[in-house]
C-alpha cells in the first residue's frame, strides 16, 4: 500500500509516523521546508494541554466577538475588510455558542486526547528527539473570580480522568508555587497534567525519525491539483512532479480547505492567525502560564520564554500586525517580571479553525481513498498524536474508528439554523 500525505507539519507527520509503524510505504510532500517559518508547527505555544482542550464556540463568546469587531488590541479580533468573506462562517459559527454543543465538544476532544501523555511518551522512547517540558500549569489572573470561573469551566474534564485542583492559590502562596508572576498576579491554580514542547524540535525531531523509518519528505512539493477517476483519486500534481498512490491523506493545516476545494469539496473553516514572540524574563517561570484574563500564554524553554495569544481573522497572510504584538506584549510585562523591557522573534502562524470547534478526521468526501485530517485549532500538539494514530488505522483498514464519529466531515447542517442549547 502507498500512501501520500499533502502537509509536513505535525499533523501529517504524526500520521505518517504511524503508517510507517504499520509499515506502509508513505510519501510526505511539503510545500514548503519542514519546520519553515510559515508554517503553523513551527512557533506555536507548543501545549500539549488534554485537561484544558474545549471547542472555541462557547455560550456568550459571541458578544465578546461583536465588541471585539472595533478593537484592534482585542484577543479576538476581525479584520474590518476581511468581514465580508467571514460573515458565512461567522453565522455558522453562532449558531454552536450554546451550552449543549459546548459540551458535548468536550467530551469528543477528551476522548481523542486522553491517551496523548503516553504517544508523546513512546515517541521518545523511539528515537523522535525534541524538547519537552513536563511542568505542568498555572492558569494566573489579576482576580480570584476569574481564575474561579476558568476552575470552574474546566470541571467537565475530572468525568475523564484528568486531575484538577479543588482550590485557588492566592497571594503569598500564589508567588512562592510560582516566584516568576508579578504582585498584580492575585490567584490562580496549578493543572499537573500539561506539557510543552518548543514547537519547531517537535516536528523536526518527527520529520528526522520518520525519515529514518522509511518514509519519503518531499519538500517545496505544493500541491497544484489530482489526477482523479471512477470514485478515486490516481495521483497529486505539485511543483516536483506527479505521485501516485493508493491512498491521499490532506493534512495541511489551514491550507486543507483549498485543497479539498480542488476535489469539490467545501468545509465551514478558516485561518485563525496567531502570534508568539520570545522574552527574558527576571525569573524563568517553573511552569507553563496561562494568563486567562488576557488571554495569552506562557511556555518556558531552556533560555527563553514563548509568549503566545490573539486570534485574528484576516485571511491566508502571515503579516506582522505590530499593534497587535505590542499589546499581547504591554498586557504579559504587566503579570511577570523582565530582565528586559523589550521582546524578540517575533512570528505568526495560522491556526485552522472549524466552525464548531472540532477536527475534521474522515474520508474527504465522496472520494473511496482520500482523507482528511485538519481543524485542530489550537489543539495541534496535543491531539496530532491520538488523531494520527486512528488516522493510520482507518486508511489502512477502510474502516472510521468510533472515535472519530464526532468528526465526520459531513456533520455540518447544510443551512445556518440557530442550533437547541442550554
Amino acid at each position: 500500500m502507498k500512501v501520500v500525505i499533502a502537509g509536513g507539519g505535525v499533523a501529517g507527520l504524526c500520521t505518517a509516523y504511524y503508517l510507517r509503524r504499520r509499515d506502509v510505504d508513505v510519501t510526505v510532500l511539503e510545500s514548503r521546508t519542514v519546520g519553515s517559518r510559515a508554517a503553523a508547527s513551527h512557533g506555536n505555544g507548543g501545549w500539549i494541554t488534554p485537561a484544558q482542550a474545549g471547542p472555541l464556540p462557547e455560550p456568550g463568546l459571541t458578544v465578546y466577538g461583536l465588541r471585539a469587531l472595533l478593537r484592534a488590541d482585542s484577543a479576538l479580533y476581525f479584520r474590518p475588510s476581511y468581514l465580508p468573506r467571514l460573515v458565512p462562517w461567522l453565522a455558522r459559527f453562532w449558531t454552536y455558542c450554546n451550552a449543549r454543543d459546548h459540551e458535548r465538544g468536550w467530551a469528543a476532544i477528551a476522548r481523542l486526547g486522553e491517551r496523548v501523555f503516553a504517544l508523546v511518551d513512546e515517541m521518545a522512547a523511539d528515537g523522535v528527539d525534541f524538547e519537552l517540558y513536563k511542568t505542568g500549569m498555572i492558569c494566573a489572573t489579576a482576580d480570584a473570580h476569574e481564575a474561579q470561573r476558568v476552575l470552574d469551566g474546566l470541571e467537565p474534564m475530572r468525568a475523564f480522568g484528568f486531575r484538577l485542583p479543588d482550590r485557588l492559590l492566592t497571594g503569598e502562596e500564589l508567588h512562592a508555587f510560582e516566584p516568576a508572576l508579578s504582585e498584580r498576579v492575585r490567584a490562580g491554580f496549578h493543572v499537573e497534567q500539561q506539557w510543552h514542547v518548543r514547537a519547531n524540535t517537535f516536528t523536526e525531531g518527527l520529520a528526522r525519525r520518520v525519515r529514518e523509518l522509511g518514509a519519503e519528505i518531499v519538500e517545496e512539493a505544493e500541491v497544484h491539483g489530482f489526477e482523479r477517476g471512477e470514485g478515486r483519486v490516481r495521483a497529486v500534481r505539485t511543483a516536483k512532479g506527479e505521485f501516485a498512490g493508493d491512498a491521499f491523506l490532506l493534512a495541511a493545516g489551514s491550507w486543507t480547505a483549498p485543497l479539498l476545494r480542488g476535489l469539490g469539496v467545501r468545509i465551514p473553516m478558516q485561518p485563525g492567525k496567531g502570534y508568539t514572540f520570545l522574552l527574558e524574563p527576571a525569573v524563568m517561570p517553573r511552569h507553563g502560564i496561562l494568563f486567562a484574563d488576557i488571554h495569552a500564554g506562557a511556555s518556558p524553554l531552556a533560555d527563553r520564554l514563548r509568549i503566545s495569544g490573539t486570534m485574528e481573522f484576516s485571511g491566508y497572510n502571515l503579516e506582522l500586525d505590530r499593534r497587535r504584538i505590542d499589546n499581547v506584549f504591554r498586557l504579559a510585562s504587566e503579570y511577570l517580571r523582565l530582565e528586559q523591557p523589550s521582546y524578540e522573534n517575533a512570528w505568526a502562524g495560522l491556526r485552522p479553525m472549524v466552525v464548531d470547534g472540532l477536527p475534521i478526521l474522515d474520508r474527504a468526501g465522496p472520494w473511496q481513498n482520500a482523507y482528511v485530517a485538519t481543524g485542530y485549532s489550537m489543539l495541534g500538539m496535543t491531539l496530532s498524536q491520538p488523531a494520527g494514530e486512528a488516522m493510520a488505522e482507518m486508511i489502512v483498514t477502510g474502516r472510521r474508528p468510533d472515535l472519530f464519529e464526532p468528526f465526520r466531515i459531513d456533520r455540518f447542517p447544510r443551512f445556518v439554523v440557530r442550533r437547541p442549547g442550554r
